[in-house]
């Protein structure tokens, strides 16, 4: 499924070319339903998370307040006959009621088309530059990640920081994290990515993600920042 995602999407880019490349960014639907953001440096990726937005009300009860507070008897004066006023109960005091309060809580989430065809996750491109999770693994309670890299840039990459975001079984946000995912070694060139090559990294271990909230191994890759010589 993923390999005629592939000849499809770049297919699209081909034809859509002079447009991405005017508009910086196209936004196209595939055939499964799934959309692809189009890049003008003829990279793409999948459009896997939406906003939802849901109303939250909260409203302030009336507050009905009886005063426990009873008048003392009024003595008349000496000169008139003695006698006692009934007591009077203090009145019923009402506080205004509060007008409901309309708030609108946005949560970010997978989209449908990512929850039913998790092969959409996992991989993302930008500047030449494919990064793709292979494996994971845990020890204890870290789970650690394996990524494989595909190199078409001219440049001789020694850094590759992608944000990482776990999503659990249901596609929501579990936690997202900045990772040095590739890192080659001071003035050792046979550290660096290079044009053409295949690579994958060491094993990156993240703290934080609930093994059991994670069987589905949801995860989303967004590329940062990379550093070449």
């Amino acid at each position: 499924m993923k390999t005629k995602l592939n000849v499809i999407a770049s297919t699209l880019l081909l034809v859509l070319a002079p447009a991405a490349m005017a508009a910086d960014v196209a936004v196209i639907t595939l055939d499964n339903g799934a959309n692809v953001r189009l890049k003008d440096d003829f990279t793409w990726e999948y459009i896997i998370t939406e906003t939802v937005s849901q109303p939250v009300q909260a409203a302030k009860a009336g507050i009905t307040k009886q005063a426990n507070v009873v008048t003392q008897p009024t003595i008349a004066s000496a000169a008139s006959i003695a006698a006692v006023t009934t007591p009077v109960a203090a009145p019923t005091v009402t506080m205004p009621t509060a007008a409901a309060i309309n708030t609108q809580v946005s949560t970010t989430r997978l989209t449908a088309a990512a929850l039913a065809q998790p092969e959409l996750l996992g991989s993302t491109a930008k500047d030449g530059i494919k990064i793709t999770l292979v494996d994971t693994k845990w020890k204890d309670d870290n789970v650690g990640l394996v990524f494989d890299f595909d190199s078409t840039s001219n440049e001789h990459v020694t850094l590759v920081e992608v944000e990482a975001s776990f999503y659990n079984d249901q596609g929501e946000l579990i936690k997202q994290e900045n990772l040095q995912a590739w890192e080659a070694i001071p003035r050792m060139p046979e550290t660096y990515l290079r044009n053409g090559q295949h690579r994958q990294s060491d094993t990156i271990w993240v703290e934080g993600v609930n093994k059991q909230q994670w069987q589905k191994q949801l995860i989303s890759l967004k590329i940062v920042e990379i550093e070449s010589r």
